[in-house]
């Protein structure tokens, strides 16, 4: 009792609250800059923060409130610049569509009332868990969190909706595509064509903004239109009008932040898999499913709350075992190792000043950081009524610089910019995105501790643990309700094409000037030729498969083949039906995805080769004037082509200036960021 209230002492320390300022500040760095993450941030300033800060109490708590409270601005990007990150992609899906309504200032609102009272229930359950924490934790083992993981396979199953064998095939894809690396059981390189930044597998950063961030931006960026439609009410009286909303949804706080908290206490799970998890979770126990993918704030919510309460979840085998609970968490182990700190009974004991102040900081950090965001938002949120392009302009090259920070190698870039086609082609031949972001997060999660599983317990032994039988009774339970519930809602557009819904006759109106995408009525000639752009997209996925089955049957190890095989195989075979469904021109439904909003209007596919060409030339600058250059000149295209009269030069003058600064600034200064040559050696950075 006397270490606790020797903890709570420290209320009255100026030098805690400088430390907690200070984390909390960066947590809002974090939280607003795209590709910048706590991992990152803390992995700088570890060292100097255990050189530093003498005082193992304060020194630790920073650490844990910087990595427990950034994930409520990181909400911003996603919702006002459609910029996904690694775990904002629910929010992205849904936050964006509903700032196109003109509800951006709303939507956040009601994210930070919930993602507040998630991070308080987190802290709670935290403080009350501990002590009687370890059975349960004892009782996951490798079995049961290749189970936990089946529950986002279940999630598949509502993400494709109106698509299925699109969805299904898209998953697993996705899972072939989380094979790639070099397998943790075999030690097997497969797929990494020799490149040892293939190693590690496709970093989820610059796949998720090559495959939902990039294709977006193309989009609004071909409409020349802002986010928001026009009346939108965007003021701070509309975000407190959001929080109210919030407020009123504590039932979704604390259930989805107990569920957080219990996700994140689970080693191995992840924090990119704990929105989809949980947004699964919140259709699951929804009476009306219908409006989810086609803008929900509810939907918005399910994920936020899980996803700042999951820190709290994450910090319980932290400090119980000593065994990190997420990837910024391993920091906070190596600072009390660092400072003579042993994680385990004594945090419980003579270290129960560090665990009862950590809970402290938690909540007050997460109240702290919806404060700031509440009164940062109602000017935040007026980007949405700024034409497009100029948003682009900044947030594209940015895009490619915060994909890079992921790996710090070039690499990053082909892996964006292939992503970005694979999402664009998604988009336009209504294959649903979700599943195969789903399945490439959950396809390393799975292999590996199903494989785990079988060495150590064997076939038998994983059917002799009941708690693992009962997850995947669970998960089966999950799917098949998933797969009943019918069309839940077209995502991005009311119509087949994913057209705006005031395009005549079903989203393909006439073309305006001879420039549009839509165009008359093809003659029979046309018409009978089989193989359409989506069929052909289709018969693309099925290359692509029989490729992967190729080279994992004869250049991977015997153990390392099994499970690229298996996927391979599902994908040539689901994308082989949905190749003759296309072929018999059959109509998908509504999918959960963004369609593209600039289909059918004027102008629109000249403009699309446009900014292509734009980001080829880009592409090619990167390589021959460097990264760093190449960026600062990227926002001219945009501004120059997209804009018209003063506003173009406006526009450009504004956009160079914030991706110089971000670049010298953020890159240079804060990151320390050691740029790659560039073929030109004039323009190097050295």
């Amino acid at each position: 009792m006397s270490e606790l209230f020797e903890g709570l002492s420290y209320l009255g320390n100026g030098a805690f609250w400088a430390a907690f300022g200070i984390a909390v500040f960066m947590a809002v760095f974090v939280g607003l800059l795209p590709g910048v993450s706590a991992t990152l941030v803390m992995a700088l300033s570890i060292s100097f923060i255990v050189l530093r800060v003498e005082d193992p109490l304060i020194g630790i708590v920073m650490l844990a409130t910087l990595t427990g409270v950034d994930n409520t601005l990181d909400s911003i990007p996603a919702v006002l610049l459609g910029q996904p990150g690694a775990s904002t992609q629910v929010t992205f899906l849904e936050g964006n569509q509903l700032a196109r309504k003109g509800l951006a200032a709303h939507t956040l609102g009601a994210v930070y009332a919930v993602s507040a009272m998630g991070g308080l229930v987190g802290a709670a359950v935290l403080a009350i868990v501990i002590p009687v924490i370890k059975p349960f934790i004892l009782a996951f083992s490798f079995p049961e969190i290749a189970a936990m993981a089946l529950f986002g396979v279940a999630m598949v199953a509502a993400l494709s909706s109106g698509a299925m064998v699109k969805g299904l095939a898209a998953a697993a894809f996705g899972l072939l595509l989380g094979t790639i690396g070099i397998d943790p059981i075999s030690g097997s390189h497969r797929y990494t064509f020799g490149s040892l930044h293939l190693w590690e597998g496709l970093p989820l950063i610059a796949t998720t903004i090559g495959l939902f961030a990039l294709p977006e931006m193309v989009d609004l960026t071909i409409t020349r239109q802002p986010v928001a439609a026009r009346g939108a009410v965007v003021n701070q009286r509309e975000v407190f009008r959001g929080a109210r909303y919030g407020l009123s949804k504590w039932p979704i706080a604390i259930r989805h932040g107990m569920f957080g908290v219990f996700l994140g206490a689970v080693p191995g799970i992840g924090g990119a898999v704990v929105d989809w998890l949980s947004y699964a979770m919140g259709i699951f126990f929804s009476k009306d499913k219908s409006g989810f993918g086609n803008g929900s704030l509810d939907g918005v919510l399910f994920a936020e709350a899980a996803q700042n309460s999951k820190e709290a979840g994450q910090a319980i085998p932290t400090l119980a075992f000593g065994v990190p609970g997420g990837r910024a968490w391993a920091f906070v182990i190596v600072a009390m190792l660092a400072y003579g700190i042993t994680p385990g009974p004594p945090m419980l004991g003579r270290f129960a000043d560090i665990t009862i102040m950590m809970v402290f900081s938690l909540a007050l950090g997460n109240l702290a950081v919806t404060v700031i965001g509440m009164f940062l938002t109602g000017q935040l949120a007026k980007l949405t009524l700024i034409p497009y392009p100029l948003i682009g302009a900044i947030i594209i090259p940015i895009s490619f610089l915060s994909a890079f920070l992921s790996m710090t190698n070039l690499m990053a870039v082909y892996i964006i910019v292939a992503a970005a086609i694979l999402g664009l082609l998604m988009k336009q031949h209504k294959w649903p995105r979700p599943p195969l972001l789903l399945g490439f997060i959950l396809g390393r999660i799975i292999e590996f501790n199903f494989q785990s599983a079988v060495s150590i317990y064997g076939i038998g032994g994983l059917l002799a643990r009941p708690l693992t039988i009962a997850l995947l009774i669970l998960a089966v339970i999950i799917a098949v309700t998933f797969s009943r519930m019918g069309k839940i809602g077209a995502a991005g557009a009311d119509s087949e094409d994913g057209a705006p819904p005031s395009a005549p006759g079903g989203g393909r109106p006439a073309p305006a000037g001879g420039s549009g995408d839509a165009a008359p009525a093809a003659p029979a000639k046309a018409r009978a030729f089989p193989l359409t752009p989506a069929a052909l997209f289709t018969l693309a996925m099925v290359g692509m498969a029989a490729w992967a089955l190729w080279e994992a049957s004869t250049v991977f190890t015997t153990r390392g083949k099994v499970f690229p095989m298996a996927l391979s195989s599902t994908v040539i075979a689901l994308a082989g039906v949905q190749f003759i469904f296309d072929l018999g021109r059959g109509k998908t439904g509504a999918i959960m995805d963004i369609g593209m909003r600039s289909a059918g209007m004027a102008g629109a596919r000249r403009a699309a080769w446009l900014i292509f060409g734009m980001i080829a030339v880009f592409t090619a600058l990167i390589f021959l004037i460097g990264i760093k250059y190449a960026t600062m000149l990227f926002p001219l295209g945009p501004t120059l082509f997209f804009l018209q009269g003063r506003t173009r030069w406006i526009g450009a003058a504004i956009a160079v200036s914030f991706v110089v600064a971000f670049n010298l600034i953020v890159m240079d200064y804060v990151m320390a960021v050691i740029w790659p040559e560039p073929l030109i050696a004039f323009f190097s950075s050295r």
